[in-house]
């Protein structure tokens, strides 16, 4: 890890593989877990599903880069009630995703992150977002921080709401 800043941008469709990158990331937060090659990942259904058609009009990401590199990503998608993620609420709220590199965890990465998505959403006329988060996850705090509060449960995952 380098001490040179970091810095925010809109993602684009050309983006999808550092929202891979940082998907791999939101699945293996925790270092006790034990974490497949990359590789080997991208081939399971559900990661293939969750990047699938990345780049739809409705997609929105913010992407943290510091020397020009992916560092993290925050983004929101819209689903159905029959394609959704974890943290699915309702088809006209998206589920936001979000992955920060390790080495750049606890830097306040993933609150610029967040915080830009937030202001993304306003722009684009989004009230409401919704999460999945598991609850020993630190990003937890940083989410109710933010204003989502917990709507449910799924699994060992809590669904958090943001609303305006």
């Amino acid at each position: 890890m380098t001490n040179s800043t970091v810095t925010t941008r809109l993602g684009t469709p050309a983006d999808r593989p550092v929202i891979e990158a940082m998907l791999f990331e939101a699945f293996f937060w925790s270092p006790t877990y034990e974490r497949p090659l990359f590789a080997e990942f991208r081939q399971h259904p559900e990661f293939q599903k969750l990047v699938a058609d990345w780049g739809r009009p409705e997609d929105r990401a913010v992407i943290a880069e510091s020397d020009d590199q992916p560092v993290g990503a925050a983004w929101y998608r819209f689903w159905t009630e029959n394609c959704h993620s974890y943290g699915f609420v309702t088809a006209d709220i998206p589920e936001v995703g979000m992955g920060v590199h390790p080495d750049y965890r606890g830097r306040g990465v993933g609150r610029r992150l967040l915080q830009r998505l937030l202001a993304e959403a306003r722009r684009s006329g989004v009230s409401a977002l919704s999460l999945s988060v598991d609850p020993h996850n630190g990003a937890r705090q940083l989410y109710e921080s933010e204003g989502f509060i917990k709507v449910g449960e799924s699994g060992t995952s809590w669904t958090l709401l943001f609303s305006e």
